[in-house]
């Protein structure tokens, strides 16, 4: 998504947002369910033909998931593994758990990709839930309530069902609760505002609220002493239970909760991750 004015960011934000929202409070998602393909039959095997260097095509082509393959592989799999990777926990699942969990994937729906579900799936909900099974290659990714992706790094589907993967992933795995005072805390906010450089009057990113923590705590963070000639920071600010949490991000320093912290590219990153989409 490449705007000039901040006006405009925060306007197409906000436009794909209310049509999400619009869409699943007017349709239902029983119904939405009803306009997506249905992918319980597996895949057609591709050509065997052997092309002129003796390689078999399907080799060079993404590979195709049906929920019918996925189940098959989560029954077979050596290991079908839980991972909560904004957190680090994780769980195997044992016969039961795997058993609840193909009879949930049956009542899924392929959708196709479009530019509202991109915002989705480049930043899922907390914890951000993932499914691993190493031996088949799959993993599958909850994006939020009701639409997961699955496959591997060669080819990628997008599925939609009615809720019930994250309430059982709630449940097995239940996410972590932060304290008040840590950067994980922020994770609870619903709304997200950035103010500086560029944007000079305090702009929307809620939909950037995930990446932006992220990208943050994938740094190992150290306690430091913020410099005088450390500039004009980028603020963003974090609103969690009606509650204001602001973040001042310069070019190599983080400052929160009346701590400075050393984050290499600190401003540079987060600029990166607003422009982007």
């Amino acid at each position: 998504m490449e705007i000039n004015t901040k006006e405009g960011i925060a306007l197409k934000i906000r436009l794909v947002v209310v049509m999400l929202v619009l869409l699943v409070a007017t349709t239902g998602c029983g119904n939405l369910l009803e306009k997506v393909t249905k992918s319980k039959d597996a895949a057609q095997p591709a050509a065997t033909t052997a092309t002129s260097n003796g390689q078999n095509p399907a080799q060079s082509q993404p590979q195709e998931f049906s929920i019918t393959e996925i189940q098959a592989a989560v029954k077979d799999g050596k290991s079908v593994k839980i991972m909560a990777q904004d957190t680090g926990a994780s769980l195997v699942l044992d016969d039961t758990k795997r058993k609840e969990l193909i009879k949930i994937l049956a009542d899924s729906g392929e959708l196709k990709e479009t530019k509202e579900l991109a915002l989705i799936v480049a930043s899922p909900e907390f914890p951000a839930y993932q499914i691993q099974i190493e031996d088949k290659n799959i993993k599958l990714d909850l994006y939020d309530s009701i639409r997961f992706g699955a496959g591997n790094e060669n080819s990628r589907h997008i599925f939609m069902e009615k809720g019930e993967l994250a309430k059982a992933l709630n449940k097995w795995l239940p996410a972590r609760t932060y304290p008040e005072t840590s950067l994980g805390y922020l994770f609870k906010a619903n709304k997200v505002t950035v103010k500086g450089d560029t944007f000079t009057e305090e702009t929307d990113f809620t939909p950037a609220k995930n990446a932006i923590l992220r990208s943050i705590r994938s740094v190992q963070l150290q306690s430091s002493t913020l410099p005088q000639d450390a500039g004009e920071p980028l603020k963003i600010t974090f609103t969690a239970n009606n509650k204001k949490y602001t973040l001042q991000v310069y070019g190599e320093y983080l400052v929160y909760n009346n701590a400075t912290y050393k984050l290499p590219n600190g401003k540079q990153t987060i600029q990166g991750l607003l422009s982007q989409g």
